[in-house]
């Protein structure tokens, strides 16, 4: 048998290990790269009068459909980066210690706070949990006018205005 990793022939017992989210079977010294948790599941027989089972689907609750129904619209204050990293250095937390508290890579936190991405409203409540802030605003309303008005004196010119014009000047002259 030979090593997934390193392609060496495994000498002993083999081990099955997690490397970077992959199921490998390894060598001991590959082993301690990753984590040593998985086990092969193995089917059991299908005894003769027995139906298989169906997948469990996953039900939504009345509950939680209301939740969501009720759930007001939020969006995302404008000085999100800004308000990330004063919180975080407030608290005396470096980016690393903070992608470590809510389980984050240090490079999205880094874009985050230097406005290159804004955050997902799952990241924004982990973020808005771990340093007491607020990132996510109800949807305000005011944004959109509900009537969009010309002024008159900034009207465009038609082509009807422009005949009328043309009558009027017309019969002025007549």
């Amino acid at each position: 048998m030979q090593c997934e990793v390193c392609g060496r022939r495994i000498m002993g017992k083999p081990y099955k290990a997690i490397i970077e989210g992959a199921r490998l079977v390894v060598c001991s010294d590959c082993a301690l790269l990753g984590s040593i948790s998985w086990e092969l599941k193995t089917k059991r027989p299908i005894e003769s009068g027995a139906k298989p089972r169906k997948a469990l689907k996953k039900r939504m609750t009345v509950s939680t459909k209301r939740a969501s129904l009720l759930e007001p619209a939020l969006e995302l204050v404008s000085d999100f980066g800004a308000l990330i990293r004063q919180a975080r250095e407030s608290k005396g937390l470096s980016p690393e210690d903070l992608g470590r508290r809510i389980n984050e890579k240090v490079s999205q936190l880094r874009k985050l706070e230097s406005h290159k991405m804004p955050p997902n409203h799952k990241l924004a409540k982990k973020l808005e949990y771990a340093l007491k802030i607020k990132l996510l605003i109800p949807l305000s309303e005011n944004k959109i006018p509900k009537k969009m008005t010309v002024p008159t004196k900034l009207k465009e010119i038609t082509l009807g205005d422009l005949i009328k014009n043309k009558e009027r000047q017309s019969e002025e002259k007549e």
